[in-house]
């Protein structure tokens, strides 16, 4: 009986050894899963992974190229900014990021951009270099196009004195204000807002300095132009003369006798709308003029440049701080202005030969292959032999007692990018739908929003729940109605900017300002490629000839350069 039970205790005991080996090997091998510990002869395989070898490779390279959220800082980037070698993979907090399902109606895209490796901004402002050592590789400025992933490069401008604070005084910054109705009729207007201004401000090429309240004006290649800059003089605008030149506004009181329009109650808004009949009688009023100048080697020209007859050549519908080829055709065929029937027309630039003779109010320059022009009544999209391939029918944006589904927008700034203009076979339209009541005659505001178009009129889906913010080289800026979080995806339906952003810019020159919750700034190409990390307090959108102005707390203000060979 002795025996027996001591038998009868061994066995247990064994058992209870075997157990408790296999739920401590258990446990460890889940904590070694998760990443507590780690044996450096053995190759891990994360649990988001794919259980294919060669994926898991991929994935693990991918997870070593990002430090985790509390390590320490790693070192900067040594390979060129800009350059092939410097792409940062798309992860997130460390981790390799799934991409997002795109919508039923798009098609699987490319991996999206997501948190760029977690530096400092001293670490990556170190491996900037300058203008003087990428003319010396062969890279010249670039002035036109866009930025292109493997020959783009930044540069970094030889300035100094900018200092590092990142405002000195407060100006009137430029935005738009959206009102919704009481009957729904939505209007955006441009308003100005007191905001603190950056130090350091880029303008159609020019770069301002403002140090305790001492303006400098310079050059685009960073030289003085106007040491001591008087902004209430003459103040930078984002217009160009026929010949390319920048233009300066000089602001003057006039007193004029004009004819007062006639105002009538508008039944949707309740606003006073202009009738289209004036006062018999002219009123004597004092208001602004601008008068126009241009500076050439600090010296002031007046500019024969009216705004109110702008020439063809610097009027493209969009007025911001456009790359310098913005608006411009790319074939031979141009518009031209016919001052007599005060319509457009398309010709030959080359040969001089009318292709249209003037028949258009409106009317814009081709681009992929289509150029889009107006009369009174349609929207015509133009194949390069001056067929119209479709027309749709529009009302202006100011009548709001109307059915028509189309019409334009409110403002004309970047708010409006993809306006006017095709780009990868897409132009952006503006489309309000509207519920009629007979009853009482008028219309009620559906909707309010602008969708993509081909050139045959055919309405391009997007994302459920999302809304069409800017459209640019290929690239849509989407805001997600239920999150008001921004991202981006190409003309193909395919994801390159999740939509989990609180700031992201349009597209400009190929180039995207990405920023993070943190407030921090990145920057990535229209592909999705990360160019610079979410390391910086500022990024500006970038100017004209291709410069940008990035700024950090801890590195100060400094001016990039688009380089390519």
């Amino acid at each position: 009986m002795k025996n027996r039970t001591l038998h009868f205790i061994g066995t247990q005991a064994v058992r209870l050894v075997a157990l408790s080996l296999m739920l401590a090997m258990t446990v460890g091998a889940m904590m070694y899963l998760q990443g507590y510990f780690d044996f450096t002869f053995i190759e891990r395989v994360p649990l988001h992974s794919a259980q294919d070898p060669s994926e898991s490779e991929t994935e693990d390279v991918q997870t070593d190229a990002v430090t985790e959220p509390d390590a320490p800082e790693t070192e900067a980037v040594t390979e060129p900014v800009g350059s092939d070698t410097a792409e940062i993979p798309p992860t997130q907090n460390g981790n390799t990021v799934t991409q997002t399902p795109v919508p039923d109606n798009s098609a699987s895209g490319p991996a999206a951009v997501q948190t760029p490796q977690r530096e400092n901004a001293k670490s990556v402002s170190a491996d900037f270099q300058s203008v003087k050592t990428y003319q010396n590789k062969g890279y010249r400025t670039q002035n036109t196009g866009i930025y292109q992933r493997g020959r783009t490069v930044l540069a970094k401008l030889p300035l100094s004195g900018l200092g590092k604070n990142y405002s000195y005084s407060e100006y009137e910054a430029r935005t738009t204000q959206t009102t919704e109705f009481e009957r729904g009729c939505v209007v955006t207007e441009e308003v100005f807002v007191t905001t603190d201004r950056p130090a350091v401000t880029l303008c159609n090429g020019y770069i301002l300095r403002e140090v305790n309240g001492k303006f400098t004006l310079l050059k685009p290649d960073g030289t003085t132009l106007l040491s001591d800059y008087d902004e209430s003089s003459f103040r930078l605008t984002e217009l160009r003369d026929e010949n390319g030149n920048p233009l300066f506004a000089a602001v003057r009181r006039v007193t004029e006798e004009v004819y007062l329009p006639i105002l009538n109650k508008d039944l949707i808004t309740g606003r006073m709308v202009e009738t289209g009949f004036f006062e018999e009688e002219p009123v004597k009023m004092e208001f602004e003029r601008y008068t126009y100048y241009i500076l050439q080697d600090g010296k002031w020209v007046v500019s024969s440049y009216n705004d109110e007859f702008p020439p063809a050549e610097t009027d493209f519908g969009l007025q911001f701080d456009s790359p310098l080829d913005f608006g411009e055709s790319d074939c031979e065929i141009v518009r031209y202005y016919d001052s007599g029937s005060q319509r457009w027309g398309y010709k030959n630039e080359k040969t001089g030969q009318i292709l249209i003779y003037p028949r258009y109010t409106e009317a814009y320059n081709f681009h992929d292959g289509y150029a889009i022009a107006m009369d009174h009544y349609f929207i015509y999209f133009l194949n390069e032999q001056g067929a119209a391939v479709y027309q749709m029918e529009y009302a202006r944006p100011e009548k709001f007692q109307t059915y028509y589904n189309i019409t334009l927008p409110d403002t004309d700034g970047i708010e409006a990018l993809g306006s006017y203009y095709f780009s990868h076979g897409l132009t952006r339209i503006r489309v309000r739908k509207n519920l009629v009541n007979y009853k009482y005659y008028d219309y009620i505001k559906e909707s309010d929003e602008t969708f993509l178009f081909d050139v045959n009129g055919n309405q391009q889906p997007l994302p459920a729940g999302y809304t069409l913010e800017a459209y640019a080289d290929g690239v849509l800026l989407l805001k997600n109605k239920e999150t008001e979080l921004y991202g981006c995806m190409n003309y193909k339906s395919e994801w390159i900017v999740q939509p989990t952003y609180s700031h992201v810019t349009p597209s400009v020159s190929g180039l995207i300002v990405v920023g993070n919750e943190k407030g921090k700034k990145g920057l990535c190409d229209s592909d999705g490629n990360w160019i610079l990390p979410q390391v910086f307090d500022y990024i500006s959108i970038p100017s004209k000839g291709g410069m940008i102005a990035i700024y950090d707390k801890t590195v100060g203000w400094q001016v990039m350069q688009m380089m390519s060979k």
